[in-house]
């Protein structure tokens, strides 16, 4: 990864979280770019983050937590990572 800007990227890995992602993406709209790795859900969640204009890709083959993010992280576009779960949301 080698960008050259000062933005920021959220990512986060989800699988089946419609129930509580819409409060997490919502919480934050403000990065530059929100990146959602879902891995196989069975849900909406992927409309879910879609509707709050996240880049959403799939990847069901769970090859472990640690490598899930790698490749979410991977597929950001900026300087700065900020890692959230689905089931989460930040607080202001």
């Amino acid at each position: 990864m080698s960008h050259t800007n000062n933005k920021l990227s959220v990512c986060m890995l989800c699988k089946n979280e419609q129930e509580k992602l819409a409060k997490c993406l919502a919480s934050i709209t403000f990065a530059d770019e929100i990146v959602v790795l879902d891995s196989g859900s069975t849900d909406n969640s992927v409309d879910v983050a879609r509707q709050f204009l996240a880049k959403v890709f799939i990847r069901d083959d769970w090859p472990g937590f640690g490598e899930q993010r790698r490749h979410a992280e991977d597929l950001t576009s900026n300087d700065w990572i900020l890692m959230v779960d689905g089931m989460e949301g930040l607080v202001s």
